[in-house]
């Protein structure tokens, strides 16, 4: 057995076996000295690849060849290409090694183990030959239990002091001891498994008799050692001396390739086979937590946190809350779509009633687009009036209102939530006084020290209150790098803008095209409208998706340099930086749609133009529809592809490693546990970073318009559903087993919260004001608007009262008068039958004088209606008969040209209808005015009620529970007894060597 700090212990053979050292080289000559490895010896000395059943016997285990020193982390890296079974590990080459990269590689790799086993830690060897793909070496890391008590000390580490007294029942605990049957909804926890709760205190290495149990190896958990060996591994140099601070780190090897990998072990397979009992926690949490059939079940998140750390079970733990929040959401927002669905029809249906109903002619629509757009029927969009009647109507005010409430009630709990965390799970107050540095910051102000020492007061800075000096980066090298971040953000922001510019081109475009190609189908231009819709959504999510990948590497890129000095402050700076970009990339377009499209388009004969193309105006079927449209497409294509895309990915590489693996093989092998774990996907840097920025996005859908879509709540609680599942099983299969990072809150994305909420109170107000019709309509129906059209006895309501007429004259003085190749419309009867004659229908020509066309001889007096398809073509043809009814720039190309005038047969008070409440010239009535104050007034009342509300709400929820304060009062009166103790202990102890030194 190799002694400790040795890197080298016999694999499996006889007690007759001896250690085999290889050859020791004095580096100073430009030679290396190697390191012993475990591979087996044979009788004539040379090294044997181990047989199957030796291999068998080390598949579960996760100790060294000893069976007692745990595995509390693994280094790989791989062999060199000219490497034999001869061979140590490859330095014995070093000298024949023509790649400088390679050779300064092995240095690296030599110097490094030398100073692990300098910092206390054991190591233990596995040759490539015993790999089963013949070309990895594996690093066995071993620590100290008494050396990890220490480590623990230096890092704050709060460890049980005594058991917890005061624990306390939920109200469903309580309800289910009453009724004396189990909780359904909790998982079954084996009797091996449970976590007993304790009180904790920062341990301390000479009070550690007043800890429980602190002398037992099974003092810390598996995730806590590796926690403590990763640390010393991240704070290890890699030269001969470990005087170079720029050479330090396990992190920085990583990078450079001199270690493959680097990783904690699993504590067994995660699957248990049939007969056999759960023994690990990896085990409980696949079978108890991550299996699909748990979806329904409470996580067991102290085991999360016990085998993951507090960072992954914060993350677990708020995503849970989270979609039990949604439950609410989501079942008041199936209400209100049930009432929606109850006032589809026309007897409860004011809009849809009028337009529906109506006789088409009536609101003969005036063109969408210039030059090419035909007029069209308001009756086009009937159908479209119902399902935008759906989501536009007085229960989506209530829903705006209580989301608002929601959300304010959500981060009003969760805060109280997580102080409850922070106590039991022993983080409370860690950030502010317990986090290291990150090395990375350390050894980069350490190398600009020394680069200039006589500057080294510019990077220190007194803290008082661990009472010491600590490493800060000046001002002077923060301040540029902050605002060369902030302007590629800005650049890339308006980047985004430019994207959406784009998409509103292309819809302007295609709109265009397809007005005229879907004239001549039912719903006409509401097709259209559709379609441009569904596509410029798909386009925008392509566009967010693309966009997203190249920001995300480009702020990885920029906090690495910023070089902040916490991990936490680095998370946070990233997370800011991002979100701020992904919030522009997803809700850029839905804040166009609600409020600029349509309110800036202008009116016939004033509208605003972008060089020849017009403004948008709002959709056949008005933009709130098209709103929830482009929020629908946007939030569910996102959700489906993100987790398409979580699980999918990682499943196809692991097939990928596992079928090279099986190319290599040419008998059944059997993989060690550090073997198997090496073939799992290794956990990304900011690994839950996407999984938080993906339900935060969807927090902002659910909370900043779900007025436009109050379904919104249960589609992101369907997602959370698998989303949770996904991850644990992920995170328990799929993953290489983090290293246990402590974490006391959410980080900067509680802020994020914080603002979005109070954001959606803004949105939602605005967009029950502005862009939908519930202000308007009560306008109509309480200043006695609708008093007047009911007196009248007309079958005209609302819709009539917020459109206006303009006369065909105003729009050929405006250029925006259609060709006459575009003049299509068909003829429709009382029945809302075509007017066909023969097989052609007729069309709609109003501003056609029959008779004066047929008194010269340019039309069938005896059809007497209208022209069919065949006479108007004719007609165009004809200079003469095109030019009584417009005067044309190019009178001989009538059907390409731009009419400038009337001719002798048109009908010159003929107009069309527009969609907004404005004359000719501009001005405005009274009851656009009205309306406005209306908005505004609404905009005003919701947002103070709602922010009224919150504050109570805020005021009535404390942030700290009862139960909690008593617990760490508890805890401060255990600490002080202990240290008491020991104080006395040591006066003790100091009196009766004075009395044994000069006795009386």
């Amino acid at each position: 057995m190799a002694s400790t700090g040795q890197i080298g212990f016999e694999a499996i053979g006889s007690d007759e076996q001896s250690l085999q050292p290889s050859a020791h080289v004095d580096m100073s000559k430009g030679t290396y000295h190697s390191i012993e490895d475990t591979a087996t010896v044979g009788n004539d000395g040379s090294q044997l690849i181990l047989t199957l059943e030796e291999r068998r016997a080390k598949e579960s285990t996760v100790c060294f060849e000893d069976g007692v020193r745990t595995i509390d982390f693994v280094l790989c890296y791989k062999k060199l290409p000219n490497e034999t079974e001869e061979d140590t590990d490859g330095t014995d080459k070093l000298n024949s090694i023509e790649d400088g990269k390679k050779k300064e590689q092995l240095k690296k790799r030599y110097w490094f183990l030398k100073q692990c086993e300098k910092n206390g830690l054991q190591l233990e060897k596995q040759h490539w030959k015993d790999s089963p793909d013949k070309e990895t070496y594996y690093i066995k890391i071993h620590a100290e239990h008494d050396f990890l008590l220490r480590r623990a000390e230096d890092l704050s580490y709060r460890m049980p002091i005594g058991e917890n007294t005061l624990t306390t029942h939920t109200y469903r605990e309580q309800l289910f001891d009453r009724l004396h049957i189990r909780d359904p909804f909790l998982p079954h926890i084996p009797h091996d498994l449970e976590i007993d709760e304790y009180l904790t205190a920062p341990f301390k290495y000479d009070l550690k008799d007043h800890f429980l149990n602190a002398n037992d190896p099974k003092f810390f958990t598996s995730a806590l050692r590796s926690a403590l060996t990763w640390h010393i591994l991240q704070n290890t140099p890699y030269t001969e001396n470990g005087e170079d601070i720029s050479s330090i780190g396990i992190g920085r090897l990583l990078s450079a390739g001199v270690f493959s990998a680097a990783y904690p072990l699993h504590e067994s397979n995660y699957s248990v086979r049939k007969g056999e009992d759960i023994k690990t926690d990896r085990q409980f949490l696949f079978e108890r937590w991550a299996h699909p059939r748990n979806i329904f079940k409470h996580q067991p998140l102290d085991h999360v946190r016990r085998y993951f750390g507090e960072k992954v079970g914060i993350y677990f733990t708020w995503t849970g809350f989270y979609t039990y929040f949604l439950h609410f959401a989501a079942f008041v927002g199936v209400i209100v779509m049930c009432v929606g669905l109850s006032k589809i029809p026309q007897s409860r249906n004011p809009i849809a009633r009028e337009i529906c109903q109506t006789n088409r002619t009536t609101f003969y629509m005036c063109p969408l687009c210039d030059e090419k757009c035909d007029f069209w029927y308001l009756k086009e969009s009937c159908p479209f009036s119902y399902a935008a009647y759906l989501f536009d109507n007085e229960a989506t005010v209530f829903f705006a209102g209580f989301m608002a409430l929601w959300a304010v009630l959500f981060l009003e709990f969760w805060k109280r939530r997580q102080f409850q965390l922070q106590h039991d799970w022993d983080v409370l107050g860690y950030e502010e006084a317990e986090e290291q540095p990150r090395p990375a910051f350390e050894q980069r102000i350490k190398h600009y020290i020394s680069l200039n020492p006589k500057n080294a007061k510019n990077y220190v800075l007194y803290n008082p209150v661990l009472e010491r000096d600590e490493y800060i980066q000046p001002p002077h090298l923060l301040l540029p790098k902050l605002m060369l971040s902030f302007s590629i953000l800005c650049f890339m922001v308006l980047l985004v803008i430019g994207v959406v510019f784009s998409l509103i081109l292309y819809r302007v475009a295609v709109a265009g095209l397809l007005y005229v190609t879907v004239s001549q189908i039912p719903g006409g231009p509401s097709i259209g409208d559709l379609f441009v819709s569904i596509t410029g959504a798909i386009l925008q999510l392509i566009c967010v998706l693309v966009l997203n990948r190249v920001y995300e590497f480009l702020a990885y890129k920029l906090t690495d340099w910023e070089l902040h000095r916490t991990q936490t402050q680095y998370d946070d700076s990233f997370t800011v930086k991002l979100y701020i970009f992904q919030f522009v990339n997803f809700y850029s377009s839905i804040f166009y749609i609600a409020f600029f499209k349509g309110n800036f388009a202008g009116y016939p004969g004033g509208y605003f133009k972008l060089g020849r193309a017009r403004l948008e105006e709002c959709s056949t079927y008005g933009c709130l529809l098209e709103l929830t449209i482009q929020y629908g497409i946007i939030m569910i294509g996102k959700q489906a592809l993100n987790n398409g895309v979580e699980l999918g990915i990682p499943l196809v590489k692991q097939l990928i490693n596992w079928w090279k693996k099986q190319r290599k093989e040419e008998e059944e092998e059997i993989y060690t546990r550090w073997e198997r774990d090496n073939i799992l996907l290794p956990v990304e840097e900011q690994g839950l970073f996407s999984e938080y920025l993906e339900l935060v996005i969807q927090y902002g859908f659910v909370t900043i318009f779900v007025a436009a879509f109050p379904l919104a709540p249960l589609f992101a609680l369907l997602n959370n559903w698998i989303e949770i599942r996904l991850d644990a099983y992920k995170f328990c299969t799929l993953l290489r087993r983090p290293v246990a990072e402590r974490a006391q809150d959410i980080g900067s994305w509680y802020a994020i919260l914080d603002v979005v909420s109070k954001l959606s109170v803004v949105t939602n107000a605005w967009l029950i004001a502005v862009t939908a019709n519930f202000i308007p309509l009560e306008v109509y129906k309480h200043l006695g608007y609708a008093d007047a059209v009911a007196s009248s006895n007309s079958t005209l309501g609302y819709v009539n009262w917020t459109q206006s007429s303009f006369d065909l004259s105003v729009l050929i003085e405006s250029g925006s008068f259609p060709l006459m190749n575009a003049m299509k419309l068909k003829l429709y009867d009382q029945s809302d039958n075509v007017i066909k004659s023969g097989d052609s229908a007729l069309y709609y020509l109003p501003f056609v004088n029959y008779t004066c066309m047929a008194q010269n001889g340019c039309f069938n007096a005896i059809q007497n209606i209208a022209f069919n398809e065949t006479g108007w073509a004719s007609m165009l043809k004809n200079t003469n008969c095109s030019s009584l009814l417009f005067n044309l720039e190019n009178p001989s190309d009538p059907a390409v040209s731009v009419i400038t005038g009337f001719g002798a047969c048109a009908i010159t008070d003929v107009t069309c209808r527009f969609r907004s409440q404005v004359s000719p010239g501009g001005s405005r009535p009274l009851s656009f005015y009205q309306t406005m104050v209306g908005r505004l007034g609404f905009v005003i009342v919701f947002e103070h009620v709602i922010f009224f509300l919150s504050m109570v709400i805020a005021w009535a929820v404390p942030d700290v529970p009862e139960n909690v304060e008593n617990e760490i009062k508890r805890e401060k009166l255990l600490a002080y007894r202990a240290q008491q103790q020991q104080v006395l202990g040591v006066k003790k102890d100091e009196n009766k060597s004075l009395h044994e030194e000069h006795p009386l």
